[in-house]
């Protein structure tokens, strides 16, 4: 069965990211794992309040919702499938040790909520996602904290469709499928090679991709648009995806993404980012 590993940040992002997650678990059948990044800070926390004589949910600019109740209670309201909602420690984990802990559970997917940039949605946790996405063998799905939740209807895979990965594809239709939504393979030439004219593209999207990956919402866009920018806002509000999926460090990633990625996406991307690892 299918794990989602859900990075618990204590950040109203976090929570966001989280109650999305559990979408994506309803529909795919799939367990969820609540990684708790602030679990020693926030106990820690709790007890010099208790001492100060306080109410604990007075802590000035802390987020101190507990992701894992909350899911638990908005899962016991679904009709459907209910995922299971474990909870583990990661407070003390560096970016090795949470790779190594997500290979050695088989996670599917990993979860992550995105800041905007406001105080209140400062991350306690120290992870190094660049590091992190250089030693998982699963993607990251990173949601901006003001994307309206829902189900998935497109997704849109930034390659150049000559090194288009299958594997990829396949993880896309799978997460596609409850919901029959599109996936849209963007095909945008890597540097140094000449662009592909429709005819080329539209064969090697039929030939070696459709033939391979049985889900027949498969489409190609075979983007013309230099300005990269530009294409962006083509495929989030023009065509409207609600997933933008890229390769880490490949196919205009530094320019799309930049050449770190921090606790906030760029301002240009507003829906969720799935980025596979290398």
């Amino acid at each position: 069965m299918k794990t989602l590993l859900v990075i618990d940040d204590s950040t109203p992002q976090g929570d966001h990211a989280a109650k999305f997650a559990l979408i994506i678990a309803q529909a795919l059948e799939a367990n969820i794992i609540i990684a708790n990044a602030c679990k020693a800070v926030r106990n820690a926390q709790k007890e010099s309040v208790l001492v100060a004589g306080r109410q604990h949910h007075e802590l000035p600019g802390r987020y101190d919702a507990e992701i894992t109740e909350s899911l638990v209670k908005l899962n016991s309201h679904h009709d459907g499938f209910k995922p299971e909602i474990t909870e583990v420690d990661i407070s003390a984990f560096n970016e090795v040790q949470l790779a190594e802990f997500s290979n050695k559970e088989q996670i599917w997917m990993i979860v992550k909520g995105m800041a905007d940039h406001s105080p209140e949605t400062l991350s306690q946790m120290h992870i190094n996602i660049n590091v992190l996405l250089n030693r998982v063998r699963c993607p990251l799905l990173m949601v901006p904290l003001h994307w309206p939740l829902k189900q998935i209807e497109r997704l849109v895979y930034i390659a150049d469709l000559r090194y288009c990965r299958i594997q990829f594809v396949r993880f896309l239709a799978e997460l596609a499928k409850p919901w029959n939504a599109i996936v849209s393979i963007a095909n945008l030439s890597a540097k140094g090679l000449p662009e592909m004219c429709e005819t080329y593209a539209g064969s090697v999207f039929k030939e070696e991709i459709c033939n391979n990956v049985k889900y027949d919402q498969l489409v190609l866009n075979n983007i013309k648009e230099k300005d990269l920018d530009k294409a962006v806002d083509v495929m989030i509000n023009g065509l409207h995806n609600d997933v933008l999926v890229m390769v880490n460090h490949r196919f205009h990633f530094k320019e799309i993404v930049g050449t770190y990625i921090t606790e906030d996406l760029p301002d240009h991307i507003t829906v969720p980012l799935l980025i596979f690892p290398y």
